[in-house]
Parts: structure tokens; C-alpha cells; sequence
């Protein structure tokens, strides 16, 4: 029921972006708007049946489970059926824009600092950057016309302990133990989650010597960065930060198109880049907690996220705005 609920909400925030950035593009706004009803009609008609009979639905998928991954995969099948294969794109662009002259000045004062206090100010980096989710209602409209400062956002961190707070295994391990071979990253929101967390993160961890695998999604969903996102947005990076043109930092789709991710079905090219890997990091609330919050991987596993929204956060007996520091040593 709340995700369902959730859902249906939610449509209208991705319909209305989408009608601007299709308008935008040169549609017309009769033939956009036209569409958009077509969605939501559909959209609703199908998320209204499965909440009335949601067994029916198991049954005709095979009995397979239906969970938050599906009702994603049913969302983005939907909005692209009828044209809106990227309604969040100028939105991204725009804190995109807003967060890389920051970037220097984060890696700055991430440089200024050193140790165990050096690596939490990253992971609390990572926390602060990942409060930009068009996902959650708990922060989707704060964005809607410019969101929170990152700065002052990475100062309201809770304290610790945090809700799942593994941070003092990790230092040890990161801190005290060998370096890692290669790190799998899976990235997660544009502007700030992307440029002002991950990279940073990832920048430490090149720099001592560990091989970075950046894994992006394929296609585009809600404002996540896509592989083509960073792709295009790499050179304008490494101009803001030039300490990163020489790391040994790749980047390979998953290709997969949820906010969620299945890890069973990721692309050939990511599963070849990541076969010596020692370290895989889910960073976000989709794929670090919905969906693979207790994965146990051969090799070391992280996962970090903030908590922004009240059905995730109650399954982790937490609250919103919590934030997720796991870490689990390889089997």
C-alpha cells in the first residue's frame, strides 16, 4: 500500500519535469501533454489492479516475488512507452552545474586532513552529497527549484553511532590493512551524490593505489547519473579536478536502468571489469539498502546511504535522514 501510494504521487513530479524537458527540446505542449495523460492513465489503471489484487500478479509472473525493483521496472516501462525516456536530464545538468566548482574545494579540504579523520569526513561526504534524491519525497521537492547547501548539509550529519554504524571495521580494515587491488563503485544521483561524494571517495581510493571501477547505469531513471552522463561530464571533471586525470579510475556501464539493482543481472563488461575486484561499494538508498542492504560478497562489501524515505527507514528501525554505514568483510 505505501509504495503503491508512493508511485502514484511520485508520477506526477516525473510527468511534469518531463513535459518541461520534452517542451524544451521543441514538442509541443498539446502533443507532450497528450502523452502525459496516456501514462498516467495507464500508469494508474495497472498500480491500482496490482494493489487490488496482488496476488493475481504473483501468479501471472510465475509466482515470482514482486518487490520495489519491479514496481520500478513497471514505472520506467510505462514512462517510456509514451516518450519520457529522460525527464530529470536538465534537471541533472542543473546540479551538475551547481555542484563541479565545488569540487575542488572539497577534495581541498579532504586534503587538509589526514587518517581516520580524513576517511570519515569522506564517507560523511558521501552521506551529505547522497541528499539529492528525486526518488524520496523527503527531499524530491526541496530540489525542485535548488536544494540544500552541500556544506551545510555535511555539518547536520548525525553523530555517531549512525543507524548502522560499521564505520570503526572499515577504518581498520581501509586504514590498517592491505590496500585494496579494485574497488567496484556503484554511483548513484547526479550533482552532489555524484560529484561532491562518490568522486571524492574514489579519489582517495585511487590514490593509494587502488584500481576504481565507476558503474553507472545504462539507461537513464529518476536523476541518476547514467554511464553516458558521466561520460560526458568526464572531461569537465577532471578540468575542475585535475588530481584525477592520471588516477586509474574506469568507467563501465552496468547495464541495468533502475534506481534498484539486481546484481544477477548486470552487463557482461561490468562483470569482466570486476573479476579480480577485493572491494564492491553500494552507495545510495536504492541499490545500498532496498535492494542489497544485507548482500555478503566473496570479497570486502560497503554499503553506504541516507534513509530518506519512512517505509525504508521503519524496515531499518530507523528514521528519516538516518544514514547507513555497513561493511562486511569478505566471506
Amino acid at each position: 500500500i505505501h509504495w503503491v501510494d508512493f508511485f502514484n504521487r511520485h508520477l506526477n513530479t516525473i510527468l511534469n519535469l518531463g513535459i518541461v524537458a520534452r517542451t524544451e527540446s521543441g514538442e509541443s505542449v498539446a502533443s507532450v501533454e497528450h502523452a502525459a495523460d496516456g501514462c498516467r492513465t495507464e500508469f494508474y489503471a495497472y498500480f491500482d489492479q496490482f494493489a487490488a489484487e496482488p496476488a493475481k500478479f504473483c501468479k501471472a509472473l510465475g509466482n515470482e516475488p514482486i518487490t520495489i525493483l519491479t514496481l520500478d521496472q513497471w514505472r520506467d516501462g510505462f514512462l517510456r512507452k509514451h516518450g519520457f525516456v529522460d525527464s530529470f536530464s536538465r534537471l541533472k545538468d542543473r546540479e551538475n552545474e551547481t555542484a563541479l566548482p565545488l569540487l575542488h574545494t572539497v577534495c581541498e579540504q579532504l586534503d587538509q586532513l589526514g587518517g581516520d579523520i580524513q576517511l570519515q569526513a569522506i564517507i560523511e561526504g558521501v552521506f551529505a552529497g547522497n541528499i539529492f534524491d528525486m526518488g524520496a519525497e523527503a527531499t524530491a521537492k526541496a530540489f525542485l527549484h535548488g536544494g540544500p547547501d552541500f556544506f551545510e548539509t555535511r555539518k547536520k550529519i548525525a553523530r555517531r553511532p549512525w543507524l548502522i554504524d560499521h564505520y570503526d571495521a572499515l577504518s581498520n580494515r581501509l586504514l590498517d590493512g592491505p590496500v585494496h587491488r579494485k574497488a567496484v563503485f556503484f554511483i548513484d544521483n547526479a550533482g552532489s551524490d555524484f560529484l561532491l561524494g562518490a568522486i571524492p571517495m574514489m579519489r582517495w581510493l585511487g590514490r593509494r593505489g587502488t584500481t576504481v571501477i565507476l558503474a553507472a547505469n545504462e539507461n537513464p531513471t529518476l536523476n541518476d547519473m547514467t554511464i553516458h552522463d558521466v561520460n560526458r561530464w568526464w572531461p569537465r571533471i577532471v578540468q575542475a579536478e585535475p588530481s584525477l586525470a592520471d588516477l586509474p579510475i574506469e568507467r563501465v556501464s552496468t547495464g541495468t536502468s533502475e534506481p534498484l539493482i539486481d546484481l544477477l543481472k548486470v552487463s557482461d563488461a561490468l562483470n569482466a571489469a570486476a573479476q579480480d575486484a577485493d572491494l564492491v561499494i553500494l552507495e545510495g538508498m536504492g541499490r545500498g539498502v532496498e535492494s542489497n542492504l544485507n548482500v555478503r560478497f566473496e570479497c570486502d562489501g560497503i554499503n553506504l546511504a541516507m534513509l530518506k524515505d519512512i517505509a525504508v527507514a521503519n524496515r531499518c528501525n530507523g528514521k528519516i535522514y538516518d544514514v547507513v554505514c555497513r561493511y562486511a568483510a569478505g566471506i
